[in-house]
């Protein structure tokens, strides 16, 4: 079995519009892998759990930069495939007001995994500031800034698949910097929105600090 016909391409941009669990099996092995999984917060009707059940279907994958909120930091698993957990960073979020079980979550972790830690130090900052806001939001229930997806991604190697695309962010991202990506995606609303923002040639990165 195939791959199906995807649901958008570009020079830069494939995207599938379908389950992560029937596409992932079928790719070649993955430079990287940059995703924003469900969360568990029922925030949506797609919400329900942090299941990263998924990771298991990835082919051989050299790098890993996963967002799972700052919830689920402790369910993240110690390796995906043969990638090692190696390191956190932090976008910190200076006008977040996003409601978290103790206060206002202004931080977004991305957890970093590798087959070696040769490519994750190259910068010294492990934390960035952004300001948020000065983008127009996607009609999507739980979008990410575009602003710190572009720095998670810039400290990674290679081209990204992203098993739960959403809106697109880190497919956009990912054009912005140069690098082919492809994303998959269950609800074909979204499809048509990444589709959309992917299409677009000039994106506002939002502010960094």
């Amino acid at each position: 079995m195939g791959l199906p016909a995807p649901y958008y391409r570009d020079s830069a941009v494939t995207i599938y519009n379908a389950d992560c669990r029937e596409i992932l099996p079928l790719l070649p092995p993955v430079d990287c892998v940059v995703t924003d999984p469900p969360y568990g917060f029922r925030k949506a009707e797609w919400d329900g759990s942090f299941d990263m059940a998924w990771a298991d279907l990835v082919p051989t994958v050299k790098n890993v930069a996963l967002m799972p909120g700052v919830w689920n930091l402790h369910r993240c698993p110690p390796i995906i495939g043969k990638a090692k957990l190696r390191w956190v960073l932090s976008a910190h979020m200076v006008n977040g007001m996003t409601r978290g079980g103790v206060g206002f979550g202004n931080w977004i972790p991305c957890v970093l995994y590798a087959t070696d830690d040769s490519n994750l130090y190259r910068n010294a900052g492990d934390i960035k500031r952004f300001v948020v806001g000065r983008e127009a939001k996607p009609d999507h229930p739980s979008p990410k800034p575009i602003g710190p997806v572009l720095w998670f991604i810039s400290r990674v190697t290679g081209n990204p698949v992203d098993p739960f695309m959403g809106s697109g962010t880190t497919l956009r991202a990912a054009k912005d910097l140069g690098r082919k990506a492809i994303g998959i995606e269950i609800e074909e609303r979204y499809c048509e929105i990444a589709a959309k923002r992917c299409a677009q040639e000039v994106m506002d990165f939002g502010g960094g600090e």
